[in-house]
């Protein structure tokens, strides 16, 4: 009983210390996963399983690129400045009971801690195997909401401006776009920079497109139909360095199945449709990833699709893919502009 008491009493000493002490700022690399849990499972199958999904290659890349950095401590290393990490997951093996849990800012701000808590380490496996998708899909908008709030501080509100008075869509684009072209139904945003990297300088273009068509029907919701739409924009819209060539979706390549994969997804509450594949330049040397979102307006009368592509061959496209992809779900609309804009 007293045992039980004095248990009590130390939550409640805990959780009033954490009201009322400010939390550090949360730190950690870009795209780092810290995984806590013992050595000795770490190199067994749970750590293996852990590995295996979060090591995953990303869908969409020219080249494998794995979907996190992963970093190891053991739990009585966390502590100190690797509790401030800003994506954890404690994989708590040998706990009284099981459980799945997400908690935000628990030793910093703008942390996310995913506890998976389980018996032994056969159970463990099995929950991971359950929870692994859900988990995969917290760390990933947690990653975007960490880069979102990053770009609304560094919105060029003139450049947001004329895209919304313009197609009447409100996106947080970041200083140091430019704008290439704008219409009523077309806009096509670029950001050329020289990034250093193995010693050497490199080009790095980062581009974002916005393009409207009427919405018919949801058969509007399949790769094959935004694939082709997708290219009867970029046809006449986005030409390359040489004369005639003009941007497309890599559909294939010798042997090799290259269609963008799609699923359907949440934006700001309303229905979604994402896309991640690679572009080129038909007549010209040129290529690489890109990200697109489409969703109806207001309206209910236009798809609006929104899109990132970037062009870094030297270069891991990881963070500037997630980068993109962080600015398009930041797509919202004017409902007055759009309603208007056909």
């Amino acid at each position: 009983m007293m045992r039980a008491l004095l248990a009590a009493l130390t939550i409640v000493l805990i959780g009033c210390d954490e009201r009322t002490r400010p939390l550090p700022n949360s730190g950690g690399g870009q795209d780092e996963v810290l995984v806590v849990m013992a050595k000795g499972h770490w190199e067994g199958p749970p750590g293996a399983a852990v590995r295996a999904i979060l090591e995953q290659p990303i869908q969409g890349m020219p080249q494998p690129e794995r979907m996190y950095r992963v970093a190891q401590c053991q739990p009585k290393d966390f502590s100190s400045l690797l509790a401030v990490h800003h994506s954890v997951l404690y994989c708590d093996i040998g706990a009284d009971s099981a459980a799945f849990e997400a908690r935000r800012d628990v030793h910093a701000r703008g942390q996310l801690l995913l506890r998976l808590a389980a018996r032994n380490a056969e159970a463990w496996l099995d929950a991971w195997n359950e929870q692994s998708l859900d988990a995969t899909r917290s760390l990933e908008a947690h990653q975007r909401t960490r880069i979102a709030g990053r770009l609304r501080k560094e919105r060029d509100e003139a450049l947001a401006g004329q895209l919304k008075s313009r197609i009447g869509v409100s996106l947080d684009i970041p200083t140091g776009y430019h704008l290439r072209k704008l219409d009523d139904g077309f806009a096509w945003m670029q950001r050329d920079r020289v990034v250093s990297g193995s010693g050497l300088e490199h080009h790095v273009i980062e581009g974002i497109l916005v393009h409207a068509h009427p919405y018919f029907s949801d058969s509007t919701w399949s790769v094959p139909f935004l694939v082709d739409q997708r290219d009867s924009v970029t046809k006449v819209g986005v030409p390359g360095s040489e004369p005639g060539s003009y941007m497309i979706v890599q559909r294939s390549f010798e042997h090799m199945n290259l269609m963008p994969v799609g699923n359907a997804v949440k934006l700001d509450g309303r229905f979604a449709y994402a896309m991640h594949g690679l572009y080129g330049m038909h007549g010209a040397k040129m290529g690489g990833p890109f990200v697109s979102l489409s969703t109806v307006d207001p309206s209910g009368q236009r798809v609006v699709t929104v899109e990132g592509f970037v062009y870094a061959p030297q270069f891991d496209k990881r963070a500037y893919v997630r980068e993109l992809e962080a600015l398009l779900y930041s797509l919202r609309f004017d409902e007055g502009l759009a309603a208007g804009a056909q």
